[in-house]
């Protein structure tokens, strides 16, 4: 499942028919990275994937799709993964699933465009990370504290990046889980949703760090 609202167009068809010809569309015609797609050069660390992964996934899902280089203008390169920048699908699911909840749905994908289908993609290969949108479960949150990820914490995008979530955004979050149909009744208020969330922001308070007990306390005055 993905937000219904997803943009741009491309992304949404490519989405909901993952494949070479709604990739190459995509890819053609696309305006840069936005809150649902993300482009990497090649695989990066899996932490910062991770970090990405819970962004999208509580945004509304989306995708990262590795072999395209953005540049600072906007612009993109579509350069592709060499053999040895290529992973085994096994090997991503093996590196990712100690890093993300396990009811976070997402998967990898494989394309290899063969010769003659575009002068910019003739022979070239990527991957895509699909990630799923469910409102039953979102917000997700970081499973653990290591490398780019802090245990407890709730990621969401913002335009190009993946940040911790404001105020502002987990507002953001629950509006976009309550009218997609994540509510566990329809009596359930936004109210009841964020003091919700509130409680959970207090069971994952494990560390001493003083900027996130701060976060809490603002987050507890509103």
């Amino acid at each position: 499942m993905y937000y219904e609202k997803i943009v741009p167009l491309k992304l949404r068809d490519f989405l909901k028919n993952p494949s070479h010809e709604t990739l190459k569309d995509l890819l053609l015609h696309n305006t840069g990275e936005t809150d649902y797609v993300d482009f990497k050069s090649d695989w990066i660390e899996f932490t910062k994937m991770a970090k990405h992964i819970l962004a999208i996934s509580n945004t509304g899902g989306g995708c990262i799709i590795i072999g395209v280089m953005q540049y600072d203008d906007g612009s993109l390169d579509l350069k592709g993964l060499s053999d040895e920048e290529f992973l085994d699908k096994a090997d991503v699911d093996n590196k990712l699933q100690h890093l993300l909840p396990k009811y976070l749905r997402y998967r990898t994908e494989d394309f290899i465009f063969p010769k003659g289908i575009h002068p910019l993609l003739n022979l070239k290969r990527f991957q895509v990370l699909i990630i799923d949108y469910d409102p039953r479960y979102v917000p997700y949150t970081s499973i653990v504290t290591r490398g780019e990820l802090r245990y407890g914490a709730i990621y969401a995008r913002q335009g190009t990046k993946s940040i911790e979530a404001s105020h502002e955004k987990l507002v953001d979050v629950i509006l976009r889980k309550v009218q997609s149909g994540g509510s566990d009744s329809d009596e359930r208020t936004l109210r009841e949703h964020l003091e919700h969330l509130k409680i959970l922001h207090v069971e994952h308070d494990q560390a001493e760090d003083p900027k996130y007990k701060k976060y809490l306390s603002e987050f507890h005055s509103w």
